[in-house]
């Protein structure tokens, strides 16, 4: 008898626009790829769409650096003790699912990202 496990992929697309206005988007399946995209794309904003839901995200402020990003719930403009350290990207579609919300923050590397709905 043969078992098959289905695992679900993520399927992630990031995008900006640059001061320059050029527009760039490129799909994401690592947290790699993403620390990548947002050190070398410099935008006000970004919009995130995570199997077929729109996020934006913006940067809000820095952090020391971080071996793993991190992502925190806000509730009534409040951080609460609500996160997750993300190893995977998988992961951050998990907390997205399992804590819904408006309003989310993520430290990535040495940013401190919004994520909102």
């Amino acid at each position: 008898m043969e078992i098959q496990l289905c695992m679900r992929t993520t399927a992630m697309l990031i995008s900006c626009r640059t001061q320059s206005g050029t527009l760039h988007s490129h799909e994401i399946n690592s947290i790699e790829r993403l620390t990548d995209f947002l050190n070398f794309y410099q935008a006000l904003d970004y919009d995130l769409q995570i199997n077929q839901v729109q996020y934006r995200f913006k940067q809000t402020g820095r952090c020391g650096r971080k071996e793993f990003p991190k992502i925190i719930l806000e509730k009534s403009g409040y951080a609460l003790t609500t996160e997750l350290t993300l190893t995977q990207i998988s992961d951050l579609e998990y907390f997205l699912q399992q804590h819904p919300a408006n309003t989310y923050y993520l430290e990535i590397d040495t940013g401190i990202y919004q994520l909102s709905n």
